[in-house]
């Protein structure tokens, strides 16, 4: 199969990035939920959303990924990583629209 899907993409330097890159997901969702969402900046939320995409939490990982966007605009980084996290939403939306599909 040649066509590549998108892929999530997780930030190192944020909640749950080692864990997930050791494929540790349950010590990933500890470390995202001990992470508050007052406290938690754009790179935080992100991994969030990934983390819980991963664990097939889709509805989670959409607000997550919003929430994410929606800070990243506010700390003004860069257009690369606000383009990853858009992608990042936009693949667990694609998730949550083929998920309610499959359930009709």
């Amino acid at each position: 199969n040649a066509s590549a899907a998108p892929s999530l993409v997780i930030f190192d330097g944020f909640v749950g990035y080692d864990s997930v890159i050791a494929s540790k997901l349950d010590e990933a969702k500890s470390e995202v939920d001990a992470v508050l969402s007052s406290k938690a900046t754009s790179g935080d939320l992100n991994n969030t959303c990934v983390v819980y995409a991963l664990s097939k939490n889709y509805m989670d990982a959409e607000s997550a990924c919003s929430e994410a966007i929606t800070k990243a605009k506010k700390e003004n980084v860069s257009r690369q990583t606000l383009r990853a996290m858009k992608s990042n939403l936009k693949i667990v939306t694609q998730q949550i629209q083929d998920y309610s599909s499959a359930a009709d």
